[in-house]
């Protein structure tokens, strides 16, 4: 288990043909050290000098195994920083699931610190060979919750106009009540404005740049149950204006009263409201930002852990973004007769929480936890803008220990993300369907006409994209769970690989060749079947792959051949002949789901 550990003594790290300690080559005068449990707070920085977070950890050899000398230890490292000016170590994580060194030796870790940037470069230059020495990167979430834009606007601002315009909103929902807690955003030539609405549905907003004539986008998104608006182009007079949302049962009849398959379920071939297929004794870790299990359809997620600073042991039921309550929604929403339902309604959901605050340190902790807990899948909803060396390693011992893990693909409509890119993972973009939300909603800023397949599926215009790419899946408009007791529908890749964690934990729960067959054992040849059987399954509603990959998975679709029970799934069944699961490629990974690339960019 992932874990802040004590100092111990420790022995010297690989010298130089001189003698000398490589590291202290750059050695200055005696620094600070200061160890801490948190993610590091605001400090200032000596002067000309610019603190950088850095995790330092052990370069894996082929097939897993580190490589660093038999006597070495990380005391050594954290007393060496210590010496050094411009270092100020946080923390030591200890990683409980990596191969020890030699037998009887306590397992790996990581350090963090912050050090000055230049050092830093110094520093990897001149660390033996086993030796990582990477920046700890901020995590941010495949956010669908965000505000949606056309474009970047921060490369094309203008400068800020003296003239100051204040403007009042007031928003009301079903039935003309006042909505309180909505999100309203008006665009111009500056900056955004922004403002939450007070218990009367009214926000005042202090907006920059011009009069109110010169607004040209109002964006509002209530708190639940609504679908949001964006209004192009707005009148808006001097006194309050009001903007009506429409309810989510305007297309969805007596929602939540009534029971919601969703149209990304229905087009992947699951409905799990017939009890058949259910996702019981599958383990599943969501890497996100937490979890509200107040709400009525959640109660039952009970097993967690907050990596963010300050957290308690309650702290990861805490979702600050409501992201991470969506896809456990989407995931593993209980079985009633209202609301929702998960795809996965009885497996066993663990909740990590990484985000907001979190760094790939917090990454590596909680994908250590996974490991540790014997889960069966990781869903990874958090992206990084650099690629983690440490971060590949544990992803790639997951997979190992017969763990598959399921990335969302980045919102950034450029090439995806870390850690979607990875080989060791199976990387989902989004697609979303026509006519499954309103027309003067954000949602509509997804489609792109070029970008249109069958059946009114088209990839989705913010979804990373390439060659690395798996499958697609939902993520444009899906309803699934927030904060509070209510619901919202939602755009993003970390829905669509919300959607394909919950189809690979019925396949897991279900499929023979997992429950007697030969994939029964924990393996990385189980998780290599497990995402073939995915791949499979799915149907190409896009042309091109690199938007779309395979397709779509549809449970219905599985390959099963004569070893399924009749009607397990379905159809298929009798289409489609289990297959042949042959060597794995070179590295360990399916052949189809390509070499990782030198370093990732952000989304």
């Amino acid at each position: 288990m992932a874990q802040e550990k004590e100092e111990r003594p420790g022995a010297a790290i690989k010298r130089n043909e001189a003698g000398d300690d490589p590291l202290r080559r750059t050695a200055g005068t005696q620094g600070r050290s200061r160890e801490s449990a948190g993610n590091g707070e605001l400090t200032a920085s000596p002067p000309g000098r610019r603190l950088e977070r850095y995790v330092i950890g052990n370069r894996a050899a082929p097939g897993g195994q580190p490589f660093a000398p038999p006597h070495f230890s990380m005391d050594h490292v954290v007393e060496y920083l210590g010496q050094q000016e411009d270092v100020e170590v946080l923390r030591r994580i200890k990683l409980g699931c990596t191969q020890p060194f030699t037998a009887g030796r306590s397992v790996s870790e990581v350090v963090v610190a912050k050090i000055d940037e230049a050092k830093a470069q110094r520093l990897q230059a001149a660390a033996p060979a086993h030796l990582v020495i990477e920046r700890d990167a901020l995590l941010a979430c495949a956010d669908y919750l965000s505000i949606p834009t056309h474009a970047a606007t921060i490369g094309t601002l203008l400068p800020l106009r003296s003239v100051a315009t204040d403007v009042s909103i007031r928003v009301i929902g079903d039935r003309d009540q006042p909505l309180a807690r909505a999100t309203v955003v008006l665009e111009g030539e500056g900056l955004p404005a922004q403002a939450l609405t007070d218990e009367t549905g009214t926000a005042r907003i202090t907006f920059f740049g011009g009069t109110v004539e010169t607004i040209q986008r109002l964006f509002i998104r209530s708190a639940a149950n609504h679908w949001d608006r964006l209004i192009v182009a707005p009148r808006l007079g001097s006194g309050t204006s009001t903007v009506k949302l429409r309810p989510l049962s305007e297309l969805y009849a007596n929602f939540p009263s009534a029971r919601l398959v969703g149209w990304g379920q229905h087009l992947m071939g699951i409905d799990p409201s017939g009890g058949r297929f259910s996702g019981s004794g599958v383990r599943i870790g969501v890497i996100d930002s937490g979890c509200d299990n107040s709400h009525p359809l959640l109660r039952h997620i009970t097993r967690g852990r907050d990596f963010t600073a300050g957290a308690t042991d309650a702290s990861w039921t805490h979702d600050l973004v409501a992201h991470g309550t969506h896809c456990a929604g989407i995931i593993n929403a209980s079985r009633t007769e209202q609301g929702i339902i998960g795809c996965a309604p009885e497996a066993e959901l663990h909740v990590f929480k990484v985000i907001p605050g979190g760094r790939v340190s917090d990454l590596l902790a909680a994908l250590d936890e996974c490991i540790e807990r014997e889960l069966d899948l990781i869903n990874i909803s958090v992206v990084s803008d650099g690629f983690s060396e440490l971060v590949s390693q544990k992803l790639q011992e997951a997979r190992q220990k017969g763990i598959a893990c399921i990335a969302a693909a980045g919102n950034g409509g450029g090439p995806l993300a870390f850690p979607a890119m990875l080989p060791a993972v199976m990387a989902v973009a989004a697609v979303g369907k026509l006519k499954q939300f309103p027309a003067d909603s954000s949602h509509l800023l997804s489609v792109v006409p070029q970008l249109l397949g069958a059946d009114g599926i088209f990839a989705a215009g913010f979804s990373g994209w390439g060659p690395q790419l798996a499958v697609s899946a939902p993520g444009v408009a899906v309803v699934s769970t927030v904060p509070g007791g209510g619901y919202t529908a939602a755009d993003g890749t970390s829905a669509a690989a919300a959607h394909v964690t919950g189809l690979a934990a019925l396949i897991l729960a279900h499929h023979p060749s997992f429950q007697e067959g030969p994939f029964r054992g924990r393996s990385e040849q189980r998780v290599h079947a497990l995402l073939e059987l995915i791949r499979a399954s799915a149907r190409p509603f896009v042309a091109d792959p690199q938007r779309g990959g395979a397709g779509v998975p549809d449970l219905s679709r599985v390959p099963g051949g004569q070893s399924f029970p009749m009607g397990f799934f379905a159809e298929g069944a009798e289409r489609f002949a289990m297959p042949a699961y042959g060597p794995l490629s070179a590295q360990g990974w399916p052949r189809w789901v390509g070499l990782p690339p030198a370093a990732a960019g952000y989304f």
